[in-house]
This record gives C-alpha cells, sequence and structure tokens, in this order.
C-alpha cells in the first residue's frame, strides 16, 4: 500500500492544492493509515525528503514488489510533521523505519520541473522545504532510519529491472 497526501489532492482535471485541501488530504491520510494498520502489516515505511527527490518513484518502485508493508510517502520536512504517523505506527505496534531519499537542492529543483503541470511546487517551496528539513533519527521513534542518494537516481534514469535487486529495507 502506498499513501501520499498528494494522492488526495487529485481531481480529474489534475491535483488541485489549496490550504483546505491540503489539510483535509492530510486527515484522510491519517484516517487510511489507522484502516489499514487493521490488516495487520508487518512494517510501515516512511519515505522522506524534498519535494523532487524521487520518494514517489522509489516508493512506488518497492511498494508495487511488497504485500505486507504500507509505504508513506511525503516530505516529512520536521520531526513534528512525521510525529503523528509514528504515533498510529506505535498505537498499533507495528515497527516504522525512515527511508530518506536524500538529494542537493539543484537535482530537486531539477527533477520538480520535469514533473507534469499540476504537480510541480514552486521553487521557493522545495527551497523552503530544504532550508527547514530535519533529518529524521532513531529517537523519534523510528527502528531504523536507511539514507538513500545516489542509487535513487539509477532508480529513476534507467529503472532496476533485475530480480536480484533488493530493498534496502527488506527487513523485519
Amino acid at each position: 500500500m502506498h499513501l501520499n497526501p498528494d494522492h488526495y489532492l487529485q481531481t480529474a482535471a489534475g491535483r488541485v492544492f489549496t490550504a483546505d485541501r491540503h489539510a483535509a488530504a492530510w486527515e484522510r491520510l491519517y484516517t487510511d493509515l489507522s484502516a489499514a494498520l487493521l490488516a495487520r502489516p508487518r512494517r510501515i515505511i516512511m519515505v522522506i525528503g524534498v519535494q523532487g527527490a524521487g520518494k514517489s518513484t522509489w516508493t512506488r518502485k518497492w511498494a508495487a514488489q511488497s504485500n505486507d508493508a504500507i509505504y508513506v510517502d511525503s516530505t516529512f520536512a520536521t520531526a513534528n510533521r512525521r510525529a503523528r504517523v509514528i504515533e498510529i505506527a506505535k498505537a498499533a505496534g507495528v515497527p516504522i523505519r525512515a527511508v530518506w531519499v536524500k538529494v542537493d537542492l539543484e537535482t530537486a529543483l531539477r527533477r520538480n520541473k520535469s514533473r507534469a503541470a499540476d504537480e510541480t511546487v514552486p521553487d521557493e517551496a522545495v527551497e523552503n522545504v530544504f532550508r527547514i528539513f530535519e533529518p529524521p533519527t532513531c529517537g523519534e521513534g523510528f527502528c531504523e532510519v536507511v539514507i538513500l542518494g545516489d542509487e535513487v537516481d539509477f532508480v529513476q534514469q534507467v529503472g532496476i529491472t533485475s530480480t536480484a535487486a533488493k530493498s534496502p529495507i527488506e527487513k523485519t
């Protein structure tokens, strides 16, 4: 399962963003996450990074190959923004790992510009998230923090088709 607040902003005309819709999208994500936890998945993977880092690309690949994990994908720029998902996971007794897709600002801005028009965010928004970003830590409640970097470029540019390719978070 792959949850992302942006999914709730999609309409027949494309993604529509307003402050109210954004807040409602997060509430729907929390509700859907709580409901999904009733199926007792083995783990939650929180995929973290600035806009344009490659989070959704990476998540789509690995979520499609996993039926025992819930992937929650967004910027999650601060510990405060991550806290509610961590609390929901802990309340359900499900371990949660952080996967930080770490890229430099130039890479994030370049990738953001290559998105579909309704999915592109203003450069200022990417720069702001980059500026306020707090790296995830186990002290927040994660059982593990995995940092991805250059391998995300490989996944995006050529794709991984080998059956030998393993997710860096394939642990129980």
